[in-house]
């Protein structure tokens, strides 16, 4: 990764120079007192703000992160560990009447494997078994049609989005960011009728970025203004623990069971 722009290398140079056998002691032979610290320029990066902040975001060479999505009525969490190819992604809670209960969806990916764990609270509302269930990601395929299992996309495309889409961006100090976005131009954020009521503002969102010391990206934020019936709101990306993460547990023999078709009519 590249180093953040304007990042400081401070070099101390300590001079103990003295008169070949003469001491501060004698006469005439002052102690010698180091130099001061000097802090070297910056170095200098001649690339545009938004080559950086494209650079910073996380790549299938990446070690380990946790990243977490959060929105003023949703929120998503998970561990992306390139290295191994497994991801752990948990979706927003979802609530149900009939019979009353909260179900959070676990996904759990390798390069050839899947499984699914539906967590209810109350314990076992849905029916489903507590354990994970391996089920055939050929049937349960990403939007794109493609296999659902571990992949260079499983990372949140989110704020890869967001940079992508922007021309505009500036840098505020190092390390930190700003722009604006192009939302009427990109799906997955706002809804339809949000979109609408937002009219002419959803072509000018702001955001912010923050990269690390090392350059990488650890948090993206939208400002979402009020339009309408919608209150004004932040969508925010998180990316930490970088290389330092738990790596996800794949389940044993006993901790998993093959998913039963009435989980395919549920996801599809």
């Amino acid at each position: 990764m590249t180093s953040v722009p304007g990042r400081l290398i401070v070099l101390v140079a300590v001079l103990g120079l003295t008169a070949a056998g003469c001491s501060s002691h004698h006469a005439g032979s002052p102690a010698v007192s180091p130099e001061p610290s000097r802090t070297a320029p910056p170095p200098v990066d001649n690339r545009a703000p938004q080559e950086i902040v494209i650079a910073g975001f996380p790549t299938g060479t990446s070690p380990i992160y946790h990243y977490s999505i959060k929105s003023l009525d949703s929120s998503e969490s998970g561990v992306i560990d390139a290295p191994d190819k497994i991801a752990e992604i948990t979706l927003p809670p979802q609530h149900y009447t009939r019979p009353p209960y909260t179900e959070v969806v676990i996904y759990l990916l390798t390069k050839d494997r899947s499984w699914v764990k539906l967590e209810d609270k109350p314990a076992g509302r849905s029916g489903f078994s507590p354990k994970w269930m391996s089920f055939n990601p050929k049937k349960l395929p990403n939007e794109d049609g493609t296999p659902d299992v571990y992949s260079g996309e499983a990372a949140p495309r989110a704020a890869y989005i967001i940079f992508e889409n922007s021309d505009n961006i500036s840098r505020t100090s190092p390390g930190h960011f700003r722009g604006t976005v192009n939302l009427s131009q990109t799906e997955g954020f706002l809804t339809a009728a949000n979109l609408k009521a937002l009219g002419r503002k959803a072509d000018s969102i702001p955001f912010t970025v923050v990269l690390d010391a090392q350059g990488r990206l650890t948090s993206t934020t939208m400002r979402i203004p009020a339009a309408g019936k919608f209150k004004a709101g932040t969508f925010e990306i998180t990316y930490d623990h970088y290389g330092t993460a738990a790596v996800p547990k794949l389940p044993t023999a006993a901790e998993q069971t093959k998913a039963p078709a009435a989980l395919y009519r549920l996801f599809n």
